[in-house]
């Protein structure tokens, strides 16, 4: 089903045809996954297991030998336990109760139940935010009301269940912060340059929003979604007033760029052989994240002018332009520097190991995620194929329950342990790339690795290694 047709078929905006992806996952025996490469590798668990449990005794090996004592019984709420995969070297051998995170459930599927809840909180937030904008309509300048128009359209479109929740998470982003940009223009205290400028860049953010939800296949719309919603981040930097001219005036430039990019399908086509296929991130998709940098309060004053400046001059190029890359090395090297000064943020390993996990779950292609995860994911995931790894949720048993989409559109869930996933998050994701890729959340995944590393002695790949450079 190709996405024209898809955004013709408008669904109602309540979100309840959500509830009936719950009942499409049945909760059959999953057979063992195959091990990624250096993947981390688990016994799947129930997931009522805590943290502090015992684990079942172990199921037959592949080597055909049996254990001592032999698998319980699958029940209807516990799925069949599977034969352990191999432990990867970053990680400590033979566990003992003592360490921290033993016993967490991991690759148990949970039949859905969350997540369709979560997916259900989604729909009903995207039909909110149209019904809102509907209602601004009367309060904007009449140039306006066809972008206001269109973002209402973007959002009925993506309420469609088979959207990706990912692509749907990206056009609430942009729609919300053009929504509080309409509230600037309709108040009569905003100055007239400040509103006009906003009117443009709301016009802009509305066409490139309906063209990346238009794009031809749910990858390449769901990148070009994310770009968008990172460049809308200008928005609250005109709407605040008390940004230094020069500095504003380079990210309204590179906003500009990087939208227009997306709505006449320049970065679309850089798409097809940049992010799509791996970590490093298009150039685009870069200058986006360089201006939701440049817009954070949290980046040092001095450094947002460079930071603006290098973002606005490489979105201003094209795949191919001489000095192209030039440019590029260049934004990237200002861009880690802006992020690395910030400093790690105080946060204890679950909250750090959530906002690390969604961000590389949205910048990261989810044919990478899905090798690289694969040995701690329910094999009921494999066969099916997951469609897109949408977030994650902490819990109280060192783990994270991890939502998806899988290719029969239907929702799952299943808790995965911290210790385990970070390291292979850390694969998906090299040091290298990740400030480039994550922007200001490649903090959470540093300091994730820190805390995996002092409380659980596991190593995460070159995330450690980054982190103390920090």
């Amino acid at each position: 089903m190709t996405r024209t047709t898809r955004r013709h078929t408008l669904l109602p905006l309540t979100g309840a045809s959500a509830l009936v992806t719950a009942l499409a996952l049945t909760m059959g025996p999953a057979p063992p996954a195959a091990a990624a490469p250096g993947g981390a590798g688990t016994g799947r668990l129930p997931s009522s297991v805590g943290a502090d449990s015992t684990p079942p005794a172990p199921t037959p090996s592949s080597d055909g030998q049996q254990s001592p004592t032999p698998p319980p019984a699958p029940t209807p709420d516990s799925p069949e336990p599977d034969a352990p995969a191999s432990s990867p070297s970053s990680q400590p051998a033979n566990p003992t109760p003592s360490e921290p995170g033993t016993g967490t459930p991991s690759g148990s599927d949970d039949g859905g139940s969350s997540a369709s809840t979560a997916l259900k909180q989604q729909q009903d937030e995207a039909g909110n935010l149209a019904a809102d904008l509907e209602d601004k309509k009367a309060d904007v300048p009449e140039e306006l009301v066809p972008s206001v128009e269109q973002l209402t359209d973007v959002l009925q479109a993506v309420n469609d269940t088979q959207t990706p929740p990912q692509e749907r998470d990206a056009a609430v982003r942009s729609a919300q912060q053009a929504a509080s940009a309409l509230e600037v223009i309709a108040d009569p205290g905003t100055p007239a340059a400040v509103g006009d400028r906003l009117t443009g860049l709301v016009q802009r953010v509305a066409a490139a929003l309906d063209a990346a939800v238009g794009a031809e296949t749910p990858p390449v719309s769901g990148t070009l979604g994310l770009v968008v919603a990172r460049s809308a981040s200008v928005l609250k930097v005109v709407a605040d007033q008390d940004t230094p001219p020069d500095v504003e005036n380079s990210l309204v430039g590179g906003a500009n760029n990087v939208l227009s990019s997306v709505q006449e399908g320049t970065a679309s086509e850089e798409g097809r052989t940049g992010a799509l296929a791996g970590a490093q991130p298009t150039s685009q998709m870069l200058a986006a994240t360089a201006l939701e940098t440049a817009s954070n309060p949290n980046t040092a004053e001095d450094e947002r002018k460079g930071l603006a400046d290098s973002a606005q001059e490489a979105s201003a190029s094209q795949p191919g332009d001489p000095g192209a890359a030039d440019k590029k090395r260049r934004l990237e090297k200002e861009l880690k520097k802006a992020i690395v000064d910030q400093g790690l943020p105080d946060e204890p390993l679950g909250k750090a190991a959530k906002v690390c996990t969604d961000s590389v779950f949205e910048s990261i292609p989810d044919t990478t995620l899905a090798k690289d995860l694969q040995s701690l994911t329910p094999g009921t995931w494999d066969s099916e194929g997951v469609q897109d790894f949408w977030k994650s949720e902490e819990t109280k048993n060192a783990s994270l329950d991890v939502f998806a989409q899988l290719r029969n559109h239907t929702l799952a869930d299943t808790a995965l342990a911290i210790k385990q996933m970070i390291p292979q998050l850390a694969d998906s994701l090299p040091a290298n790339d990740i400030y480039s890729s994550l922007g200001v959340r490649a903090l959470d995944c540093l300091q994730a690795a820190v805390q995996l590393d002092q409380e659980a002695g596991v190593q995460s790949g070159s995330w450690l290694s980054a982190a103390q450079q920090v």
